[in-house]
């Protein structure tokens, strides 16, 4: 237990470090003294930094996925998706999230042993935001239309973006959220027509993005 404990502690102090001094203040020593174990130890356990590093970004992201799980159950429209992502995005600043996985995208740039990890960590992330589209968006006319996985992966690396555009594009975050919220309310619109106008937009939605003919609904 206390051995599991140690671990724990280690991957956390992980980054805590990225966070604050970045994948250049990075070190085995550095990271033993923020979880107060000793330097072997960490070695010990994972061998390397860029195995430390990897195990690392696959745990906290589990952790998150599952915080993003939870927390999207209760959406009930496109625009609470978009408004609760918000909110997720806010709290992975303020705890130092976001700034970890930015040194970890900048550290699979040159070392590709980590690469694997962190798109992994990113697939980890997207799943619980597609599978809310996908239950959103059943028995829609957006269904089958609006694939679920490419648009939730490009929501998540969106907001990714925007915290690696944070302080350089002024007011970046803004526009790209209030972009997000009115194609939500957009959705949202198609999401809640009748039967007539629903058949009309699937087949207008069909004919513009090139799917396959209308299914019985």
């Amino acid at each position: 237990m206390a051995d599991h404990a140690g671990r724990d502690r280690v991957l956390e102090a992980t980054m805590t470090v990225l966070a604050r001094d970045g994948i250049h203040g990075i070190s085995g020593r550095v990271i033993a003294a923020e979880a107060d174990v000793s330097q072997a130890l960490v070695f010990y356990h994972y061998g390397s930094v860029t195995d430390l590093l990897a195990t690392a970004a696959r745990t906290a992201s589990a952790r998150r996925a599952s915080t993003y799980q939870q927390r999207l159950a209760s959406v009930g429209t496109l625009s609470d998706l978009v408004a609760e992502a918000r909110q997720l995005h806010r709290e992975e600043v303020v705890n130092g999230n976001l700034a970890a996985v930015r040194q970890l995208v900048a550290a699979a740039a040159i070392d590709h042993h980590l690469r694997p990890s962190l798109q992994a960590s990113f697939d980890q992330l997207a799943a619980p935001v597609a599978d809310r589209i996908r239950e959103l968006t059943a028995g829609t006319a957006l269904e089958g239309i609006l694939d679920p996985t490419p648009l939730a992966r490009g929501v998540a690396g969106s907001f990714l973006g925007l915290q690696l555009l944070d302080g350089v594009v002024l007011d970046i975050e803004d526009d790209a959220l209030l972009s997000l919220e009115q194609l939500a309310r957009l959705g949202d619109i198609v999401l809640s027509a009748g039967v007539l106008e629903s058949a009309v937009v699937r087949r207008r939605l069909q004919q513009v993005t090139g799917t396959g003919a209308d299914r019985p609904r």
